[in-house]
């Protein structure tokens, strides 16, 4: 459902739903998944900010950040880091396209 609902973007929607609580979302998680809600959210809005990123890369990052639920640019970019490897501007490049 989280990956799939992309309206979803805390626990407590996709908790909303699932009609379940929060901690059930938390329980299932951990049982089937091994990754915590807040985990599999967080995925599944960067690997739609990537492929905004492919798609679309004339729009400036900032505008991809926010359009993903990203507080600013600087946490996006520490975000995508983390789970890419590299910072939006070096996946665009390796994409090939420049900013």
């Amino acid at each position: 459902m989280a990956g799939a609902n992309s309206s979803v973007v805390t626990v407590s929607d996709l908790a909303a739903a699932l009609n379940v609580s929060q901690r059930t979302v938390h329980r299932l998680a951990a049982q089937y998944i091994g990754l915590t809600p807040h985990a599999l959210i967080r995925r599944r809005r960067l690997q739609e900010a990537a492929e905004h990123i492919r798609s679309e890369p004339e729009v400036s990052l900032s505008v991809v950040a926010a359009a993903h639920g990203f507080s600013d640019q600087a946490h996006f970019a520490r975000e995508f880091h983390r789970f890419l490897g590299q910072t939006p501007r070096e996946y665009r490049g390796a994409s090939g396209h420049h900013s």
